[in-house]
């Protein structure tokens, strides 16, 4: 088979679980991938076989990169992608281990501080909840930094997810097609209802688009609002995803323990949710006004 064909039935395999993020990921960092081989080895991905390559093959992919000029978190993300594809075929003998004894750089991500309480005040006060858009806005803005959802699971959320009695949020099908639950407050669940209300939403998709109410909310719609919102507040480090980190460095903060706080955040294992440990811990050691999550995730026992 060619290389090609294998990364063709690797991402079709991967489809079966993985989100469609996912899978444009994937498939973003092999076409980069294959465009190195097409420039320096000369080879074509589409009628060539790994035959036609060296085994330093994954080592010479990580040398080109690290001519350019990008940092090397951006380095370690293009090459996750590339080295799960061969590692993919090297486990079904299509291919030798390139993968050995070849190690990453260094991550040099700089880490960020969450959101502080004056900034989400600061925020919150732009969301004109008297109007569809901003009540809209104000619940996806609290469903990432209070639930800790990612962005594509707030726009898969579906009115009968959410149990208001028992303040349960089901997330379905999520990254790597798991589903868990989670801990929904209750001044959440009051914005929700009136948005729902106010729309005439009883089934289907929770969140809309603004022009056509049977489109559901896109991830990219959620971004383009923290754009407007980054800019607005003048919070530099403000996207979406910083209020995920927020949500679970305010969790340690506030004395969750790490078991629950990876079945919170969806983590296959501690790996990913062990970085947020180092900033709970300094920002609990410098007194630093982190936004507080409800009460509802610190109660105990019965």
């Amino acid at each position: 088979m060619t290389i090609q064909q294998l990364r063709d039935v690797y991402i079709n395999n991967r489809s079966t679980y993985c989100s469609t993020d996912t899978i444009l990921k994937y498939t973003d960092d092999l076409d980069l991938f294959f465009r190195f081989l097409e420039s320096h080895y000369r080879v074509d991905p589409a009628v060539s076989s790994f035959d036609a390559l060296t085994g330093s093959v994954y080592m010479d992919f990580i040398l080109e990169l690290r001519t350019r000029k990008i940092k090397n978190s951006s380095i370690r993300s293009y090459c996750r992608s590339v080295k799960a594809f061969l590692h993919w075929t090297y486990e079904n003998n299509f291919s030798p281990d390139y993968l050995k004894g070849v190690k990453l750089p260094k991550d040099d991500a700089v880490a960020e501080l969450p959101l502080f309480v004056e900034d989400v005040v600061k925020i919150d006060a732009l969301f004109d909840r008297g109007t569809e858009q901003g009540l809209r806005n104000y619940c996806i803005f609290h469903l990432l930094l209070d639930c800790g959802l990612r962005r594509q699971e707030v726009c898969h959320l579906q009115v009968h997810h959410m149990d208001p009695e028992r303040n349960i949020l089901h997330i379905v099908n999520s990254k790597e097609n798991k589903s868990r639950f989670v801990l929904v407050p209750d001044f959440l669940i009051s914005a929700l209802q009136e948005y729902d209300q106010r729309t005439g939403i009883t089934s289907g998709y929770m969140l809309r688009q603004l022009r056509d109410s049977e489109c559901p909310l896109t991830s990219n719609t959620v971004k383009m609002i923290f754009q407007d919102l980054k800019i607005s507040t003048g919070i530099d480090r403000l996207h979406a995803h910083l209020l995920r980190h927020t949500f679970a460095i305010s969790y340690l903060i506030g004395g969750g323990n790490l078991e629950f706080l990876r079945v919170f955040l969806g983590h296959y294992d501690y790996a990913a949710t062990k970085t947020y440990v180092a900033m709970a811990a300094q920002m609990k050691l410098l007194g630093a006004p982190v936004y507080q999550l409800d009460p509802i995730f610190f109660q105990r026992g019965y």
